[in-house]
This record gives C-alpha cells, structure tokens and sequence, in this order.
C-alpha cells in the first residue's frame, strides 16, 4: 500500500516547514496509519518537528493506537515510536506481538519498557537470537523480576552457550545461594562480568593517603555500620566480582554488602552505595565518618536535606578530615559545644574550621552566641 503524498514528501525532506509541523500536529487530512509514520520520522531523532510531534503523539487514544499495532507496518518505525513513548501495559503488549517487529527496534526500545512487559520480549528467541545484546539489555532493566533474571541466565547456558564455564557454575551457585536465603536477593541480578571501562578505571584513581589507610583497614575484619562482623565467605564473594558487578550490587545490594563495597577504591562504586535505596541512617553516618571515602560521597550527604536533620550524621560530616572545607564550614555551627571544643583541638581537620570553631566557643561563653 502506498504512502499519502503530503507523509511521503515529509518523509523525504520536501514538505514546506508549516505544512510540516501541521501534519505532526495531527491537522491535515492524512490516513492515521501514515501520520503515524510521519510522527515516528519526527520523533525518533532530533528534528525542528519532534517535541511537537510527541506533544501530539502522546494524546492520542489508545484505543486507536491499539487497532493499528495489530496492522503489518513497512517501514516499522511506528512500534518503537509506541514502544519508547507510550506506558500502557495492553498497548505495548499488542505492539511486541507484531508481526513487523525486527530486533533492532526491540533493542532500542527494552530501556523505555516497564518491567510488566519484558516476558514477551524475552519469550521471543527468534529476536534475541539474532541480537543477543537483548538479553543483556533485559538482565540490566532496572524493573525486570527475578524469575526474568533467572530466564537469562538460563539461555545464556543452554541456549546461546556464551558463558565459560567456571563463571556458569559461579552464577548457578550463586542463584541457589539466594534461593536458600543465605544471600541477599540483589546478587541473583548481577550482570555478566565485563571488562573495566575507561570511566571504571579512572574512578579508582585515590591519594596515597587513601591508599594507605585503605591498607591499614584490609588488615582488620570487616564490620557492618553496627560494628557486627562481616562473614568471610560473602567478603571472598564480593573480592572476585567484576567492577560492573560491584556497581551493580552496589546499587541494589543489602546491608553486608554495602559496609563492604564501600571500602572499595573505585569513586563509581562508593557513589552507588551511598545512593541504594535501602541505605539506613545509621549507614550514612557510619560512612560519613570514614577517612576512605570519596569526597564525592561526603557532598552527596550533605546535599540530603533529611540526612543533615539527624544530628549523628552532620557530626559525623563535620568531624571527619576527607570532608571538604567548605562542606564543613556550611554545616560546624551545628555541632553541640562539647563536640566543638573536639573539633577545634583536632589537628586532623582544617587550621579555618579549629579557628571558626574556636571563635564560635569563646564567644558562647563570654554570652554574645
């Protein structure tokens, strides 16, 4: 079936611009099937005409859109318009079930996908079989369930034959592991270990000063922000991961993991932990208060406002030497005048703030405070 005219010529960069942005506007009398195709041509890359063509694109029903994802499309531009922009469960549903759909389109769009719909595109082996980055694209979605983690894992063994050996037994003891409860859930959703990227790489980059503590501190049992012993076996666990495993757990991992990740040298790994949505209070301060950790992460939590209300933590913050100055400055008049005598006789922390702190006493006890 042949394209409208006005839709050919504004596929092919001939339309004049006001009938252009008339036709992504929905205001010219065009067969909705090819204004679709006028709206993917707008909308998938940048052009004078996208944000209004997906303003428009986003109000149109889904009813409608619903009886034409059930249609063959030549070009299919128009499932990942549908498949990137839209949210509605039955309407992507419909759309990775088209006939037209080719692989390329499906690994464009698995990021934009909520976690509701990746069964289908993981049941489709004749998809992922050509573009196996598919299946790492569904291992690393950050909605996929465990049991879709599980299906990968299981492909990659049986089906594609991609993992070596030594790591296929890792990851199945690993899943039985998670199984049995005797570690935290995160670790079944690992990704597949990579090598360091530049960005990985740089982000290990410490002072010797850092490093040297760092030292000091491998050669003590690690403990949890509770003082509690970590198990040696989960601490042999975490040390052969790969870094983009380590960032992977970081970010998702529990409370055993995140007291031992953030040990590590590497800034991208330590940022991630203090970022973990189940990090407690008692962690931050804990964190705020080490001497290895990037000043990254020490700006993080003194830009949480409800992290700076607990007093523990701003102490923690104040006190510690890796704090950059002008983040402790912000934050010592705060302190309790028993902790800021402390702080103004510590030779560790910065001569201006034992000076601002010693100021800030005296003046206290002649009553001008």
């Amino acid at each position: 079936m042949s394209m409208h005219p006005i839709v050919d010529r504004f596929l092919h960069g001939g339309l004049a611009e006001p009938m252009a942005m008339a036709l992504v506007w929905g205001s010219l009398p065009v067969p909705t099937k090819d204004l679709l195709q006028a709206l993917a041509h707008a909308g998938l890359k940048e052009t004078p005409y996208t944000q209004r063509a997906l303003d428009f694109f986003a109000t149109m029903p889904e009813s409608l859109l619903s009886g034409l994802m059930i249609e063959p499309f030549d070009p299919p531009a128009p499932l990942q318009l549908v498949l990137c922009h839209r949210k509605e469960t039955a309407l992507l549903e419909t759309t990775l079930l088209n006939a037209s759909l080719t692989a390329a389109i499906v690994e464009a769009s698995i990021p934009s996908l909520p976690g509701a719909v990746l069964e289908i595109v993981l049941n489709n082996q004749v998809l992922w079989m050509e573009r196996h980055r598919i299946l790492d694209l569904l291992e690393e979605h950050p909605e996929g369930e465990y049991v879709i983690k599980r299906r990968v894992n299981e492909f990659r063994f049986d089906v594609l034959r991609l993992i070596p050996e030594e790591v296929k037994k890792q990851r199945l003891e690993i899943i039985d592991e998670v199984e049995a409860g005797r570690l935290d859930r995160a670790w079944s959703e690992l990704p597949l270990p990579k090598e360091k990227s530049r960005e990985e790489a740089d982000a290990e980059v410490e002072s010797e000063e850092m490093a040297a503590e760092r030292r000091l501190l491998a050669l003590k049992p690690a403990v949890d922000a509770d003082g509690n012993e970590i198990t040696l076996t989960l601490t042999q666990r975490v040390m052969k991961l790969s870094t983009n495993q380590k960032i992977m757990l970081a970010i998702k991992g529990g409370k055993e993991e995140r007291a031992l990740l953030i040990r590590e040298a590497n800034r991208l790994i330590q940022v991630n932990v203090i970022r973990n949505g189940r990090i407690t209070e008692g962690e931050v301060a804990y964190i705020a208060n080490m001497r290895t950790v990037n000043e990254e992460v020490l700006r993080i939590i003194s830009n949480s406002r409800e992290w700076m209300k607990k007093y523990p933590i701003t102490k923690s913050l104040v006190m510690n030497p890796r704090t950059p100055l002008p983040v402790a400055m912000t934050h010592f008049k705060r302190l309790f005048e028993s902790d800021m005598k402390l702080l103004m006789k510590d030779r560790n922390v910065a001569e201006l703030l034992r000076r601002e702190a010693k100021r800030l006493v005296e003046m206290k006890a002649k009553g001008k405070g």
